[in-house]
């Protein structure tokens, strides 16, 4: 069965741990057990770094060529504008667009986005439950 590559995009170095992750592991839940055409594999990039235990890395350019080596063999990107001024989210987002990557935003709180984001994330939700069941019905299915 073919492996198909999600990466799960979003602020981190501005928000606890728990911000940082829990949408994470939910949506990750949720895709890895659908049952569908792939074996879904979501990348969460806190399973591998996170600001609060940098034991784990020796720099900032480790983890950004790891986390931008993920985004570039996806298949597909969720973006969480949960923080719309996070400059790594925002790399991570025009690399994806660069790439033909398609990126399905999330976006809950409702922020006003800059235009480009808008751009290069052209399906957004604002709530996890619609986003999930458009990823299975339109890339999963």
């Amino acid at each position: 069965m073919e492996i198909f590559q999600i990466y799960l995009g979003g602020a981190m170095s501005s928000l606890s741990f728990q911000e940082q992750n829990k949408w994470r592991v939910d949506v990750k839940e949720a895709l890895e057990k659908y049952d569908c055409d792939y074996k879904v594999k979501c990348v969460n990039p806190v399973d591998y770094y996170n600001t609060f235990d940098q034991t784990l890395y020796d720099s900032d350019i480790e983890v950004m060529e790891f986390d931008l080596y993920k985004v570039k063999t996806s298949n597909l990107m969720i973006m969480n504008f949960n923080n719309m001024y996070s400059l790594g989210s925002m790399a991570e987002l025009a690399i994806a667009y660069d790439r033909g990557i398609p990126v399905i935003g999330l976006n809950e709180s409702g922020q006003q986005l800059h235009p480009w984001q808008y751009c290069m994330c052209p399906k957004i939700f604002d709530n996890q439950e619609d986003m999930l069941l458009y990823i299975k019905n339109y890339y999963l299915d």
